[in-house]
This record gives C-alpha cells, sequence and structure tokens, in this order.
C-alpha cells in the first residue's frame, strides 16, 4: 500500500474540486506538500481567466503574514471574519482550550459549509494528464524557516572506504552516503534529514566535525555511518570527539540489517563505535536508527534533543549594566524575610 500512495494522492491532485491546505510551519517546510500545491497551480492555470477560489487555506498553527512563502501570501483567508477571528491561535489552539470548542466546531462547519458551495458553484476543471506530484516543484522553496540546525555527516567515500566495503551505498563525498539506497530511494540520508528537520521548522547546514573546544553557535546532529569506526583515521576523529562533543550534538547512527555486509560485521562495529563513544550519565552518546522509517519517527525526538543540549550548553549574553537581584514573588508583609 505504501507503494501506491504517490499514485493515490496524484490521483487525487487531479480530481479533487477543493484544495484546503492546512497553514502551519511544518506545512510549508513540507517539500511534498509543496509539490501538491504546485499540482493544484497547474490545474488552475488551465482556466485561461478567472480562476476560481478552490484553495481554501486553514489556520492550523499560526504564521506570520510577512514568513508566507509568495504563492500563499496571494490567497484570501480572512473571508467573512472566519480566519481573522482565529488567526492567533489555529485550529490547533482551538482544539487544545476547553473553552474554545464551541468556537472549533462553528469553525469546522462554517468550513465545511463553504467547501460545499465552492465545489458545486465553482468546478476546478480535471487534469487528466497531470504529472506525477512527486516530480513537481516545490512551490514553497521561496520559505525561510527561523531556526537552524548543523548537520554533520561521518562517513567514507568511493576514494577511502574501508577495505572490501561495498561501494552502493557511497558516492564522491560523505554527504552523498546513503545507508539505506534503493531504486526508490537514490537520495542521501542528509538531504532525508533536511527535509524532515524543514518540515519541524529548521533550516540545516552541513558543517565539519568538531573537536571539544568552544561552546558550538546553533543546535547540531552527527550523523555516523557504523563503518566509519572501521578506518583507523575515523575512528581517532569520533574518539577525540568523544563523550564532550556528544554533550554538545546527538549522534545518530543509520544501520542497514538488509545490507549483509552491515549485518554481519555489526558486532563489530557496534564495539568499536561504543569505544569511541563511551557516553556517561543521563542520555546515551549513541542514537541507532534502523530503517529510514525510524529516522523519521525520531527526527522530532532528536531535533528536541539537539535544541536542548545547545540551549544548556550556549554562550549567555547578559544585557550591559550592572547586576540586579532576580525579583521574586512575596506574600504580603514579608518584606522582611531573609533571601
Amino acid at each position: 500500500m505504501g507503494n501506491q500512495w504517490p499514485g493515490e494522492v496524484s490521483r487525487a491532485l487531479a480530481t479533487c474540486r477543493v484544495f484546503v491546505p492546512l497553514y502551519s510551519p511544518r506545512y510549508f517546510g513540507s517539500e511534498h506538500c509543496g509539490r501538491e500545491w504546485s499540482a493544484i497551480q497547474m490545474r488552475l492555470a488551465a482556466h485561461m481567466s478567472d480562476p476560481p477560489p478552490v484553495i481554501m487555506p486553514v489556520v492550523w498553527f499560526p504564521v506570520g503574514d510577512d514568513d508566507l512563502p509568495e504563492c500563499a501570501s496571494r490567497i484570501q483567508y480572512s473571508q467573512d471574519g472566519l480566519w481573522s477571528r482565529n488567526h492567533s491561535t489555529g485550529l490547533y489552539g482551538l482544539i487544545k482550550v476547553q473553552s474554545r470548542r464551541d468556537a472549533y466546531r462553528k469553525a469546522i462547519l462554517e468550513l465545511a459549509r463553504r467547501i460545499k458551495a465552492v465545489a458545486e458553484s465553482s468546478p476546478l476543471l480535471e487534469a487528466h494528464d497531470l504529472p506525477d506530484y512527486t516530480t513537481l516543484s516545490n512551490a514553497f522553496a521561496d520559505y525561510k524557516v527561523s531556526r537552524r540546525i548543523k548537520v554533520t555527516v561521518v562517513a567514507p567515500h568511493l576514494g577511502n572506504l574501508p577495505e572490501g566495503r561495498n561501494p552502493y551505498y557511497y558516492g564522491m563525498t560523505a554527504q552523498e552516503w546513503n545507508p539505506y539506497r534503493h531504486e526508490d530511494n537514490p537520495r542521501s540520508v542528509v538531504s532525508h534529514v533536511a527535509e524532515f528537520a524543514r518540515g519541524q521548522g529548521f533550516a540545516t547546514e552541513t558543517a565539519a566535525l568538531g573537536l571539544p573546544g568552544e561552546p558550538p553557535d546553533a543546535p547540531g546532529m552527527v550523523l555516523v555511518d557504523p563503518w566509519a569506526a572501521d578506518r583507523p583515521e575515523t575512528y581517532e576523529t569520533l574518539r577525540k570527539f568523544g563523550d564532550e562533543g556528544a554533550r554538545w550534538f546527538p549522534v545518530v547512527v543509520p544501520w542497514n540489517m538488509a545490507d549483509a555486509q552491515t549485518s554481519d560485521a555489526e558486532p563489530r562495529l557496534r564495539r568499536s563505535l561504543g569505544e569511541a563513544m563511551t557516553g556517561g550519565e543521563g542520555d546515551p552518546a549513541i542514537h541507532d536508527v534502523t530503517s529510514l522509517r525510524a529516522l523519521r519517527h525520531d527526527m522530532p525526538k532528536m531535533l528536541a534533543v539537539a535544541s536542548k543540549r545547545f540551549l544548556q550548553t550556549a554562550q549567555v549574553y547578559p544585557p550591559p549594566g550592572p547586576v540586579v537581584r532576580r525579583p521574586r514573588l512575596m506574600e504580603p508583609g514579608d518584606d522582611n524575610r531573609p533571601e
């Protein structure tokens, strides 16, 4: 069923009568959602003039008007004041606040009424020749996220593979490493991480593996190929990075047990990685993932860990001026209570 999903989405995009995007930072950070928007734009282009108002945005989680991608900023979404009333919280906020459940239900009923009215009065021409949406461009390519995360890849490349290692999973640089490569997944693992991170509101930067020293200037994450521990130079780099670096950045090790060579070498590789980064109290030094699905599932957690560790270790910059005592909440008459 999973392999049929892109085809099902493409058919729905080619025949739907109304398109209801749920605005949120995560929505605009998704390449797949951006391609879906492009598919609808192609269908609208078939209307030579006066295209029907079939894009009906819903504010799921607030996004600043200045932060919207250009294609979305041109869409009016405050008709009759419905979304302007809920713009500051979005529908997600209405769900979470018990006292506003009635407002949520009213908004959903009004949305359903409008979807029905638009579908009946302003039909969108079907597109029997619409390309597979996964091949379309991302309409949200100009969306800029406010947070950033540095991603480091520690992996061999075709020029320095461990002796006997299968070159199928590697490229000309470490960033081209793809442990889950197959005919349906030619993309590098770091490109998947960048897509997942963008969906969570992070822009990714690639970075070199730093050694303990100055605290980082942004959250970071390290992707390590288990086979990197099989090369003496890389093993030594990981050892120097060690627990101090792992205190700053989560270390994610993707394993592909469908690769017989990796499966056979797992005990030795796992032992080498454990010796290089022994871990300590609290979170383990290494987080293992065994599939692309597991990586996708764990990315929100890894991003949260990366952000937390950065906040714990980041350089602080207090405002200029004398140090003042922190305010305290006291009961009336407690002015003379000792500190």
